[in-house]
């Protein structure tokens, strides 16, 4: 499957004791095919749950999400979701999470077993196919997590803040892994990140949410070649925008 993902006034409401929190608000955007996209904003402006409503895994109160011409209702197995925890299965080694989302598709045990060591190879951990989670450290276990993922051949790639979690020089590395899987695979990537550097460095576009009810508040182009230069002016520039913009909506939520 390939074509655009075209989210269409969306909005994600909320009932507790009688009344209403609107979360997100008439959110729309079309992102192209093999368009790498970071989603910034202020805590609780609704950037998770749009990235689950992507995914099928969150009922969208109003408008709607389709992915190559088809009504988002449900997950679909070419959407795969990274998630900020590692979520890996602590009983199987590394092979064998790998193969997990394999054999629910019932693909035959040898070419599930290829299929995972390509990605292993991919990510640099064929050396720890045999270990377990608890055997590895926090960007082995994500690495682990991104392998699984890409192994059931997704054609969109959904990473809700997955590096948060990592000390500056093991997320700077999976960055760059990233961006050659990315290129490599030629995938859709929606990744969800508090850093600004993370989002300049990563992406085509960063959308900007403002403060609860989450809106788009703009989008800025990345326009620049890769692999980028953390320190160059240009990227400087880009960086003190985005976070001039997101500054403004930090500031409105001291008025709730």
């Amino acid at each position: 499957m390939s074509g655009e993902i075209k989210i269409q006034n969306v909005c994600k409401d909320y009932s507790s004791n009688g009344s209403t929190l609107r979360a997100i608000d008439n959110i729309s955007i079309d992102i192209k095919d093999s368009e790498f996209i970071c989603i910034v904003g202020p805590s609780g402006c609704g950037k998770s749950t749009l990235l689950r409503m992507v995914a099928g895994l969150e009922p969208i109160s109003s408008g709607e999400i389709h992915v190559a011409g088809k009504k988002v209702t449900s997950p679909t197995p070419s959407i795969g979701f990274v998630f900020q925890e590692y979520t890996l299965f602590p009983w199987r080694n590394v092979q064998k999470n790998v193969e997990f989302g394999l054999e629910l598709k019932g693909m035959p045990p040898e070419e599930r077993s290829e299929r995972a060591k390509k990605y292993l190879d991919m990510v640099g951990l064929s050396k720890f196919k045999d270990s377990y989670p608890h055997q590895l450290s926090g960007g082995m276990k994500q690495r682990a997590a991104i392998a699984r993922t890409l192994a059931v051949d997704p054609d969109i790639l959904l990473m809700d803040e997955p590096f948060g979690a990592l000390d500056a020089q093991t997320r700077n590395l999976l960055q760059m892994q990233l961006l050659d899987i990315w290129k490599t695979e030629r995938i859709k990537v929606l990744f969800v990140t508090h850093s600004v550097d993370e989002a300049v460095f990563l992406a085509d576009r960063v959308i900007i949410m403002s403060a609860r009810p989450g809106r788009i508040k703009e989008i800025i182009d990345i326009d620049l070649p890769r692999p980028r230069v953390r320190t160059e002016s240009d990227v400087n520039q880009l960086r003190n925008v985005i976070l001039n913009s997101l500054f403004e909506e930090v500031q409105k939520l001291s008025e709730y």
